[in-house]
């Protein structure tokens, strides 16, 4: 232990760990509604994880006290959020930083098995800058922005076993806690970690290590079971466990699919809307192609630089499988876009690495700048930056909410529209928002609402 914190903590490692930070600080400061430079961030789902998180640390159990529909692990984090900043969302930017930083930190590793210091060094600002003014990005605080260090330390572990050495069990175990983390925040992202065991299953059963191939995607399952287990003791405790999996599994599968249709129309209508929301990224998509056309020149093994593609394509159909195609969803898959940065540097990695530093100084200060310009001027919501509080009238209606003692309040009609934020209250029914489900699928959401009114119970 002591030899692995001196290795994490030598002088380089903080360096870089500092260089990370700043690059997720700077542009998600610009390019993100949780900053403190915006005056509020009225997104629907960011205040309607929010309003869960902080009820969950108030002692509201979610799915048995609240009506809500994403992982339990996202929730947490959001409680975590309204630990540090109660009625804004600057502890939310605080963790969309360090998750970011975390990101970035393994993306450079990743990257530094490919290439020179300084060109890794270069990637991971235009990588940032790239994937946060992105419109798949939208307003800050996803399910999929938290899932990005996970993505990575995945990723950088899929490469590290063909190009450098073979994981371990314990390796693999890690892999399944993450796993284990994703299945707690949003389950349609977890199909990279089956492409990922996939890989490793087939490059064992290629290697004719049988026992492996077998043992491995186990211990992965095991590993994945480790957080499910400690969230089935939380809600056991609440005596929540059937109102999680109604609510989380099979509301979201029921409630949101589609009529059944076949295979092949399915998978027509899922990469039709995955082009449709990539030719809407234009320098995401290209990104995306010149990885497929240049994967090949990286120093990697033929399977392995087939089964990375092949894992895309399987992320693919796990977030669209639902075909539900909101302007977010992309933005899991849009992590990819990093080999696509990776494979095209490789190709001048020599050049950039032996200019002299007269030269290349000058030329990462001016990628910085235009960096911190692009995060800036293709931010999705730049004109909130000009808008006072005053002008947004969440701060008014809490205004008014908190004038009455013992004050109650319903948000019906759509999503958390932020008013539960600012004026600090905690719901006090089971529907708390109106649900993005349609009556025919779910009357009893919009049903409720009309019991309220009428028993008066807000």
């Amino acid at each position: 232990m002591a030899v692995y914190m001196k290795k994490v903590l030598n002088k380089k490692n903080i360096l870089i760990a500092l260089y990370a930070f700043l690059i997720a600080f700077l542009t998600l400061m610009l390019a993100s509604k949780n900053s403190f430079l915006y005056p509020f961030n009225d997104w629907v789902d960011a205040n309607a994880f929010f309003t869960v998180g902080k009820s969950m640390f108030h002692g509201i159990v979610p799915y048995k006290d609240l009506f809500e529909q994403k992982g339990p692990l996202l929730y947490f984090i959001y409680g975590i959020a309204s630990i540090i900043s109660f009625k804004s969302f600057l502890g939310v930017f605080i963790l969309e930083v360090l998750f970011w930083t975390i990101a970035l930190i393994y993306l450079y590793k990743i990257l530094k098995m490919f290439l020179s210091t300084r060109v890794s060094l270069l990637i991971l600002p235009i990588f940032m800058s790239i994937i946060a003014t992105t419109r798949a990005f939208t307003h800050g605080g996803s399910a999929e922005e938290f899932c990005a260090p996970f993505f990575f330390i995945t990723l950088y572990y899929f490469i590290k076993h063909f190009k450098i050495k073979e994981l371990t069990k314990k390796e693999m175990l890690l892999n399944g806690v993450i796993a284990g983390f994703i299945l707690l925040i949003k389950y349609t992202l977890l199909g990279f970690w089956f492409a990922f065991t996939l890989a490793i299953f087939i490059d064992y059963i290629m290697k004719r290590d049988y026992k492996k191939a077998i043992i491995y995607p186990l211990t992965l399952l095991l590993g994945m079971f480790i957080p499910f287990a400690i969230c089935l003791i939380y809600f056991g405790i609440n005596h929540a466990i059937g109102d999680f999996f109604y609510n989380y599994f099979y509301v979201n599968m029921a409630a949101y699919g589609e009529d059944v249709v076949g295979i092949f129309s399915r998978l027509s209508q899922i990469f039709t809307g995955f082009i449709g929301a990539l030719c809407r990224n234009v320098i995401c998509m290209i990104l995306l192609v010149l990885f497929i056309l240049f994967v090949w020149k990286l120093n990697l093994s033929k399977r392995c630089k087939v089964l990375l593609i092949i894992s895309l394509f399987i992320t693919v159909l796990g977030v669209y499988f639902g075909l539900k195609f909101y302007r977010y969803y992309l933005l899991f898959i849009l992590f990819f876009i990093s080999l696509g940065l990776l494979s095209i540097f490789n190709l001048f990695d020599k050049y950039i690495n032996n200019l002299n530093n007269k030269i290349y100084i000058p030329i990462s200060i001016l990628v910085g700048c235009l960096m911190i310009f692009n995060s800036y001027y293709n931010a999705n919501y730049k004109e909130y930056l000009s808008i006072n509080k005053e002008d947004l009238f969440q701060y008014e209606f809490a205004s008014i909410i908190n004038e009455e003692k013992s004050a109650t309040m319903v948000n019906m009609g759509k999503l958390d529209c932020g008013v539960y934020t600012l004026s600090g209250l905690y719901p006090s029914t089971y529907f708390f928002e109106r649900q993005n489900i349609s009556y025919e699928a779910f009357p009893d959401n919009l049903d409720a609402f009309k019991d309220y009114i009428k028993n008066k119970e807000t």
